[in-house]
């Protein structure tokens, strides 16, 4: 009995054990880990980007299809001599709105908002019903550099040149690029056709 006894306190002593390098080199790897692995779960910038040229997509289909459905007189001017409805981008101020040819100040007015009344207004990097955070309008591109697109009454997109109130058929596709951190995604609006997708 006292060699059991003997044995089994030898034993104790004989268990395997962490060394304090160990425990300090797994600290140390798991720090690295965290260094490199919590920043990038902690920035969403492709979903932002990716969200925000959603966004733009669907805001360019609801003009589009108002302009069907409305002949491009979405408020059923008796005399309207642009039957359109316009998206027009603005780089510098960061938005973007959806507007009608108002005949009697022969301007582009915006229209309302259908979901929150609103003037159909969009600002990047906002807050409110209105804004598209954590995003940035990088550039609007329909033809020669500009920067309003206009659908007809079939839904066919058009570069809108405002200070001569005149439309060019696009050439190719039309554009519109946005972007968060270090991604960035691209609405393109086809030729004749007016297909919208994201790329």
């Amino acid at each position: 009995m006292y060699w059991r006894n003997s044995h089994h306190h030898a034993s104790r002593h004989l268990r395997p054990a962490f060394t304090l390098i160990e425990i300090l080199s797994v600290v140390v790897i798991l720090g690295i880990l965290s260094a490199i692995v919590v920043p990038q779960i902690g920035s969403h910038g492709d979903v932002d980007a990716a969200s925000a040229a959603r966004v733009v997509m669907s805001d360019l289909l609801y003009a589009q299809n108002l302009s069907i459905s409305t002949q491009g007189n979405p408020l059923n001017q008796t005399s309207n001599p642009q039957p359109y409805v316009f998206v027009s981008f603005d780089t510098v101020n960061q938005q973007y709105g959806v507007y009608y040819y108002n005949s009697t100040t022969s301007q582009l007015t915006l229209l309302t908002h259908p979901v929150n009344n609103n003037n159909y207004q969009m600002t990047f990097g906002g807050t409110g019903s209105n804004a598209i955070s954590n995003a940035t309008l990088t550039s609007a591109n329909f033809g020669s550099n500009l920067p309003i697109v206009a659908f007809d009454s079939s839904g066919v997109p058009y570069a809108y040149n405002s200070t001569g109130n005149t439309e060019t058929s696009i050439t190719g596709s039309g554009s519109v690029v946005v972007s968060s951190g270090n991604y960035s995604n691209t609405v393109v609006v086809e030729q004749d056709t007016g297909d919208i997708s994201v790329q």
